[in-house]
Order: structure tokens, then C-alpha cells, then sequence
């Protein structure tokens, strides 16, 4: 029983990410327009790899890796030693971003860019 339970749920979670051809909504440049905690306007920029790279105003560069799913992004950045995870979760017609911050509750928003 136990093991159907997790063939399950694994079928259900490989059915729920997007394959790479349903992602053009997310791939290119997003960049955050709104952060209540004033942190800095960073961009995103989604390869086609499943690469991530965070730049940052002064031109600071972060590459990681991404998974998507058809509600969210979920991104991998190495940091030294630690892995930084961030999900952000997509809007219905996936024009915004939202990073909910686990320290204060806001939430930023990014906007794709051209």
C-alpha cells in the first residue's frame, strides 16, 4: 500500500512539471517592479537549460538552476557551500512573480520583460 502511495505521488508530481516546450511563458528576463521590504530590483533571466541567473542593480551575477510547474518556479542557487532555494509562484496568466518572504510575509512581484 505504502509503496503505491509514493509511486503516486511521484507520477503525480513528474505530470506536474512543465516540459520544456510549455515554458515559454516563463523563459527570458523578469524583473522585480515592487518589494514592500525595499530590497534591491533585481532580474531573473530563464534559459531553455534550466538555468537561472539573479542579477542584482550593481551587476552582481548568481546562476542556479530552476524547475516550473504550471503554479510555480522553483529556484536552486549554491552559495558557497549552502543552497539557497526560492519558490515563486506564478499568476493565472503567468504574467508576474510573486516572492513571499518567510522573514517579514511581503511579497515582491517581478514582471517579464522583452
Amino acid at each position: 500500500m505504502r509503496a503505491g502511495v509514493v509511486a503516486l505521488a511521484l507520477l503525480l508530481m513528474a505530470t506536474a512539471m512543465v516540459s520544456a516546450t510549455d515554458q515559454a511563458w516563463l523563459l527570458g528576463r523578469w524583473e522585480m517592479t515592487h518589494d514592500p521590504d525595499g530590497g534591491p530590483k533585481d532580474s531573473l533571466e530563464f534559459a531553455t537549460d534550466g538555468h537561472v541567473t539573479s542579477t542584482k542593480p550593481d551587476g552582481q551575477r548568481v546562476t542556479g538552476r530552476y524547475v516550473a510547474s504550471e503554479a510555480a518556479v522553483q529556484m536552486n542557487f549554491k552559495v558557497g557551500t549552502l543552497s539557497v532555494i526560492i519558490t515563486l509562484a506564478a499568476d493565472p496568466e503567468k504574467k508576474h512573480l510573486y516572492a513571499k518572504s518567510a522573514r517579514t510575509g511581503n511579497t515582491a512581484v517581478y514582471e517579464k520583460r522583452p
